[in-house]
């Protein structure tokens, strides 16, 4: 008992490590999860997860990127393979499912506290991304700087704060997230003055969002709060969030002054459009299995003679870099992921209960509405937002709706 006690804490201490590294580096985020990997290869004694969801979409990424890369090699810097960076990215989302579903087990109540201590935590990276917009922030090069989230590597450039992430629009798919936990938080809180705390930090979150200039953030922010208003089942409320939400945001949108940034909306369009339909003739050269992350800019570099890291859309994102295969997984696991929430919101035995199912698909709609001028889950700092809501939304689907026989659980599965 004595062992397993500790071993729990552990396993506790380094969740909650992996969620703090999110908040305050672009780099530590990829640390944590590689050791968390490592971890369950050592420590996980259950059945592994081979067949459930959203286990097999990350295996068939890992494999369908070596499959992709055979039929379209490419050396990255001359000597890497590219799709050696899908599969272990794909690789570690896996072992981090196996992480949360048979080392951690936790109910809905631990994962409740674990995402209130994110969402207070990240007012650290709200405020680096307030004081870059005063002038606040140290500018002279440091690696410490760096390596706390908050050395202004594109501050001198622009009047855009990019937080504690690598640019202003990873910044702000962060803060989103962060803002819809404060709307979640003052369903949950009991107190009064909780409540109304909840409400200022989201007010706080919001400032911030500003800050980085982006457009996509506020379309995002209201498509989360659609869905997180929709989750509770109040439908005439969900019709007049949405009108007021609709308005607000055409008017934030096309309104070169409420946003601090330099170019305009017509501006920065015309510049997606040539994104877009070059992307997409990439796809269509390559429309089974993709280009693969890294070499779509070495090939976007040699059609139109410009570097982009991306395809700056998330859907045509994953259909140039892994073909209509890899796109129909990702649907698959949006549509899946989408359809065990909602069922687990209905099971479910408490308000707090449903609101966590509410503030967690929520998270992954708004950052797929970011997404729809940006690809933010390419990055790990936020692609492991992304995945760990998918991942928890399962777990705890299957821990509410499916007996442990379904779950394909063996003896020395943690219940």
């Amino acid at each position: 008992m004595r062992m397993d006690s500790r071993r729990d804490y552990i396993y506790k201490r380094w969740t909650q490590f992996l969620y703090i590294s999110i908040l305050i580096s672009p780099v530590f985020p990829a640390l944590v999860l590689l050791m968390l990997g490592v971890g369950v290869l050592f420590f996980n004694r259950g059945n592994w997860h081979v067949f459930g969801w959203p286990e097999k979409i990350f295996l068939g990424f890992v494999i369908w990127s070596l499959v992709s890369w055979f039929l379209n090699p490419y050396l990255l810097f001359g000597w890497l393979p590219v799709g050696f960076v899908p599969v272990v990215l794909f690789g570690l989302y896996y072992l981090l499912s196996v992480w949360v579903k048979q080392l951690l087990g936790w109910d809905w109540k631990g994962f409740q506290r674990l995402y209130l201590q994110f969402w207070l935590l990240g007012l650290y990276a709200a405020m680096v991304t307030i004081f870059q917009r005063v002038d606040w922030i140290p500018t002279e090069k440091s690696t410490l700087f760096y390596l706390l989230g908050f050395y202004p590597m594109q501050q001198a450039e622009s009047v855009r704060s990019i937080g504690t992430a690598s640019n202003s629009n990873l910044a702000a798919a962060m803060l989103i997230c962060l803002a819809l936990l404060s709307i979640y938080a003052s369903s949950v809180l009991k107190v009064r003055w909780q409540k109304i705390g909840a409400l200022a930090v989201f007010v706080v979150y919001c400032v911030a969002i500003w800050c980085t200039g982006s457009r996509g953030a506020w379309v995002g922010l209201v498509i989360g709060l659609l869905i997180q208003v929709w989750m509770t089942g109040d439908r005439k409320r969900t019709i007049l969030l949405f009108s007021s939400l609709v308005f607000l945001g055409m008017v934030i949108y096309t309104n070169k002054t409420l946003i601090p940034r330099e170019e305009t909306l017509f501006a920065t369009a015309e510049v997606r459009i040539f994104v877009w339909q070059n992307s997409f003739r990439l796809f269509a050269e390559n429309w089974l299995t993709g280009v693969l992350p890294l070499h779509f800019g070495y090939l976007f570099d040699q059609m139109t003679g410009k570097y982009l890291f991306h395809a700056h859309n998330i859907f045509l994102g994953m259909a140039v870099e892994f073909g209509v295969i890899g796109l129909t997984m990702f649907m698959l696991l949006i549509i899946v992921t989408t359809h065990r929430a909602r069922r687990w919101r209905k099971s479910a035995a408490t308000k707090e209960e449903k609101r966590l199912a509410g503030m967690l698909i929520s998270m992954i709609f708004a950052l797929l509405g970011h997404g729809m001028y940006d690809y933010p889950i390419i990055a790990p700092q936020i692609g492991l937002i992304f995945m760990l809501s998918m991942i928890v939304i399962h777990h705890l689907y299957e821990k509410r709706c499916q007996p442990p026989m379904d779950r394909g659980l063996g003896r020395n599965a943690r219940p």
